[in-house]
């Protein structure tokens, strides 16, 4: 397929990703988005590109997520220039445990990483923690310190994804598909439509185009604190929380998960929940006060993994989503893999356990 108008419903770093994928094979692009590039779950995500746990890791996910983290790293030199970094650095992970359990499990990790190519994972008791970062809890009974992970400011990626692949913006509301039989001629939204020859849907967790998609809203919060020097030198992680310090000096603590529909409201009782765990795991850090707190509503579907592939009732529209959690890491796999399936009809990469037929 060559010069295709395609329109892409969604401006996240999935469907910017799959913009920039398309581009460069000669496929033009409409992005849709209503409230603008990174505007919701990818503006606001820390961005950390860990492809060695989450959702569904080990398992079906685990091959995704280390094809889409070497993606990142092509990326990394391909977007470094011209024009704006999106800010890709190397960031090492410090896993912590408090009890008895807590340390045999990341003993348990360990002896996992070991077989994994790229990184490098290390034990620590106690006291060599403490030595690493003094801030931690004195309680702490392991760390696990992994290497060769990193991190990317999502929405920078995001922008400078949509950018370089020359798609058009328009800022609409997509209402629904427009279709002849079981093909969609175009995209219908609140002040008109966009014809095009084929769709990609990669709203995150909204819903109102075409049929009821299988991702549903996962609500995280996240705060941005001002501290005391010095900054953290790696990413303090605990039972799904984290607490790391960006390049602009702030630390970034996190997270929350509620199923609150499609609320983004930033909420009080997420501040206490953050701010209390963050206590746990670094009572040493001394908190100045909080630059912002933010809410996004991470797209993640019912068995927990992504959902690529076209739709089973349309020929031509394709479905990019599901990253849950880690949204940023999965997106580039997330665009290039429905690039290829725009494009060719097939993807590199075995997609058969992402299909959106498996929902019905």
């Amino acid at each position: 397929m060559t010069a295709t108008e395609v329109a892409i419903v969604g401006g996240g770093v999935a469907g910017c990703a799959t913009a920039y994928y398309l581009a460069e094979h000669g496929v033009a692009c409409t992005v849709v988005e209503r409230d603008g590039i990174a505007a919701h779950a990818s503006g606001f995500a820390y961005g950390g590109l860990n492809p060695l746990s989450g959702a569904g890791i080990p398992g079906p996910m685990a091959p995704l997520a280390h094809w889409a983290f070497a993606l990142h790293r092509g990326l990394e030199e391909a977007l470094a220039e011209p024009g704006p970094r999106p800010g890709y650095r190397r960031r090492d992970v410090v896993q912590l445990a408090f009890s008895a359990a807590e340390a045999e499990g990341l003993a348990s990790e360990q002896r996992r990483l070991a077989a994994v190519d790229g990184f490098r994972a290390t034990l620590l008791d106690g006291p060599a923690a403490r030595n690493l970062e003094p801030r931690l809890a004195p309680d702490i009974q392991a760390a696990l310190v992994i290497e060769g992970t990193a991190e990317v400011d999502a929405a920078a990626l995001a922008r400078t994804l949509a950018a370089t692949s020359g798609a058009v913006l328009l800022l609409d509301e997509a209402t629904g598909l427009i279709g002849h039989g079981a093909r969609a001629t175009g995209v219908r939204t609140r002040r008109g439509m966009v014809p095009c020859q084929a769709v990609v849907l990669a709203p995150g967790p909204w819903r109102g185009v075409g049929p009821a998609l299988p991702i549903a809203p996962l609500k995280g919060e996240i705060l941005r604190l001002r501290t005391a020097a010095p900054p953290l030198e790696q990413s303090i992680g605990w039972n799904g929380n984290y607490a790391t310090t960006k390049p602009d000096g702030l630390v970034w603590a996190g997270t929350t998960e509620d199923h609150a529909g499609l609320d983004a409201r930033p909420s009080a009782a997420a501040k206490e929940a953050i701010l209390a765990r963050l206590r746990r795991m670094l009572p040493g850090l001394t908190v100045d006060g909080a630059v912002a707190h933010t809410a996004c509503l991470r797209p993640m579907s019912a068995d927990g993994l992504a959902v690529i592939g076209r739709l089973p009732t349309w020929e031509n529209v394709y479905l990019a989503g599901g990253g849950g959690r880690k949204g940023v890491l999965y997106g580039p796999a997330l665009g290039l893999a429905t690039a290829q399936l725009v494009v060719a009809g097939n993807a590199d990469f075995d997609l058969s356990a992402f299909a959106p037929s498996r929902f019905g």
